[in-house]
């Protein structure tokens, strides 16, 4: 466990975007650190033989290969950092060799390991070119090894010598061994760590469609909301236009009524001017006054219609605003969800930029809603305004009917006085 916490301390953040690219990066890292700890093993071995070059060399070169991680970490280039350790193991085999008698050296066996190490941490192209270095370097070895006093002179016993050959092999055994332990191992965690990701994205795919099924059913409930406000919308203009219907009988009543007085005080001038002739112009009037008070009575009659159309429009502006409100908590919870699904969108990371893209045209709609609200909003206070003004206006003009209504039935019973007057005075006049 410690291990493994420490290989991944080494991966920086920019690699972890790639499941590729840290399988590699957890392969070189392993490599690089399995190889420089085994190096101070062989170093200590061969000092004790009291070959110092030869221990000196391992030891720099195990060195170099710890630096390797170290590397990745600060540059975050995985290629750069095998190669780096591919080199260094390269350089490490040459001096080994070199100081270790050449081509017969025992330790020649692990130029095997160059090619097979370029393989893994880099790719198969790197470990054809290492493979051509391995082969030039043996090349050079071997003609160095055929040209005496071209190498230094080996300080360890030949007695030693197969030993050494044996645990050569056995370290280049447990080399390869670790190589194929820590790529399987970097595979099988990136593959767990894909599988987590892929059930990540499962779930979040689920939430998403669950939000977007919400987020249809308040925009089908925005929707009927909206025509049940056209239709409201339609009945109160339709309302609002008897009203001006009524308004302009009521005009009509009123004019008619003012000819009908005028006519009356034209008759009572007549009256008064032609005495000879008041019973016929008293029976005139009289009638003429019947007709104002059944005009009266007509039009008080038409305004207590429009006043009680005018107050079923107020109450019929009351439901509008009370559905303007549902549409605006509408509108709000719409935004909430959008907002909602924003975040998790933004979550589910790449799996999540087409539901973030339909979660931002949602919004949008809210808003254009809530501005749309807004403004029928404004417009209903408006007509509300200006229904309650025309209903205190036709209070108004109804107490002012109503006054002349009944100076008009007084007129009509002091005409009626005359009337009578009229048919029974001429039976008291002398002959």
């Amino acid at each position: 466990m410690a291990a493994s916490t420490l290989t991944e301390w080494f991966i920086p953040h920019s690699i972890r975007q790639s499941n590729e690219q840290v399988i590699k990066a957890r392969t070189v890292v392993g490599v690089g650190l399995i190889a420089g700890a085994l190096a101070p093993l062989f170093a200590v071995e061969y000092w004790m033989l009291h070959h110092v070059a030869m221990s000196i060399g391992i030891a720099l070169g195990g060195l170099g290969l710890l630096l390797g991680p170290l590397l990745l970490k600060l540059t975050g280039g995985v290629r750069l950092t095998a190669e780096f350790i591919v080199a260094c193991m390269y350089a490490m085999v040459c001096w080994m060799v070199y100081v270790n008698g050449g081509i017969l050296s025992t330790s020649i066996v692990w130029f095997a390991s160059i090619p097979f190490t370029a393989i893994f941490v880099a790719s198969r192209r790197s470990g054809i070119v290492w493979m051509l270095l391995t082969l030039a370097g043996l090349g050079v070895f071997f003609l160095l090894s055929a040209t005496p006093g071209q190498l230094p002179p080996v300080p360890i016993d030949r007695a030693e010598v197969p030993l050494l050959q044996a645990k050569s092999l056995a370290g280049l055994t447990l080399v390869v061994l670790c190589l194929a332990m820590a790529f399987d191992k970097a595979k099988v965690k990136s593959l767990t760590a894909l599988e987590q990701a892929r059930g990540e994205s499962e779930r979040t795919a689920e939430a998403m469609q669950i939000m977007m099924t919400q987020v249809t059913r308040s925009i089908h409930a925005a929707s009927s909301a909206s025509r049940e406000i056209a239709s409201s919308t339609t009945l109160m203009a339709r309302t609002m236009t008897e009203q001006r219907h009524r308004a302009d009988d009521m005009v009509q009543v009123t004019q008619q009524m003012a000819v009908v007085t005028r006519q009356n005080a034209e008759q009572t001038g007549s009256a008064t001017r032609l005495a000879d002739n008041a019973g016929q112009a008293a029976n005139t009037g009289g009638e003429v006054m019947h007709q104002a008070v059944l005009q009266l009575n007509q039009a008080k009659d038409a305004i207590g219609h429009a006043a009680q159309r005018l107050e079923e429009l107020g109450q019929r502006s009351d439901e509008v605003s009370g559905i303007v409100q549902l549409i605006r908590d509408i509108a709000d919870q719409t935004n909430l969800l959008a907002l909602n699904a924003a975040i998790e969108a933004a979550r589910a990371g790449e799996f999540g930029r087409g539901f973030a893209v339909v979660a931002d045209e949602v919004r949008k709609l809210a808003e254009r809603t809530q501005n749309a609200t807004l403004d029928i909003e404004s417009k209903i206070d408006l007509i509300i305004d200006g229904t309650n003004q025309a209903m205190v206006a036709m209070r108004e003009g109804s107490q002012q009917l109503q006054a002349g209504r009944h100076h008009t039935v007084e007129a009509q019973e002091k005409l009626h006085g005359i009337i009578q007057e009229s048919h029974t005075r001429p039976t008291c006049w002398p002959k």
